[in-house]
Parts: C-alpha cells; structure tokens; sequence
C-alpha cells in the first residue's frame, strides 16, 4: 500500500505542479497587459496633449493670415503683348521647287524617284508672288 501510496504523492505533485505552472502563466500574461494598457495610455495622453497644441498653433496661424489678409490689397495690371512677328507666312513655290519636294519625299519613303517631265526652261527669278 505504501507503493500506491507514494504514487498518489507523486502523481498529485505533478497535478499541483502543472496547475502551478498554468496559474503562473495566466498571472505573466495579465501583469504583461496589465503593463501595455499602461504604456498606451500614455502615450494616448501624450498624443492628445500634442494634437492640442498643433490646434492651438494653427487657429493661431488661422487668426494670424485673416488679420494679413485684411491688411493687404491686392493689385492686378494687364499689359498689353505686341507681337512683332508674323506666325503663318504665305510663301508659294516654283515649279522647281515643288519637283524637288516631291523628290526628296519619293527618296524619303523608299519609292523610286521618277525623271521630270521636262526640264525648265529657264530658273525662277524668285518665289512666285500669290495673286491679289
């Protein structure tokens, strides 16, 4: 009997033993957050106590620019912008002129470039005037 005895002893120990160490970390757990609600809370005082003083300053800052801006007057000028140049010029070109054109674009766009049709007769005196 003392052999069951001494079982019942040991195996009520490792009961206690167990049920000590759950307790133990149920109590850890607790002061853990126990300690964390302490630290937000801080800094969630802290928080509001810095947010106060940003909405102090900028109702200042508010006040501040509306007293400005009731002190200042603004001015608009126009001026007037001359432009002494033309942007579109009407500018015609001679026969010569316009077989070149159609040469390089044939070169450019890889078609073969095709004979005149004639040769002229004389080169332009100049750029051909539009009729008025």
């Amino acid at each position: 009997m003392s052999v069951r005895l001494a079982l019942a002893a040991a195996l009520a120990s490792c009961l206690i033993g167990i049920a000590g160490f759950a307790y133990g970390i149920h109590a850890g757990t607790a002061q853990e957050q126990a300690a964390q609600k302490r630290a937000d809370d801080a800094r969630d005082a802290e928080r509001a106590k810095l947010q106060g003083q940003i909405d102090a300053s900028a109702q200042q800052h508010q006040a501040a620019e509306y007293a400005r801006q009731g002190a200042v007057r603004e001015i608009y000028h126009e001026s007037q912008k001359v432009i002494e140049r033309p942007v579109y010029r009407n500018v015609c070109l001679d026969a010569d002129g316009v077989r070149l054109l159609d040469r390089a674009a044939a070169t450019a766009n890889g078609e073969p470039v095709a004979n005149s049709v004639g040769a002229a007769g004389a080169p332009a005196d100049g750029p051909a005037q539009p009729q008025r």
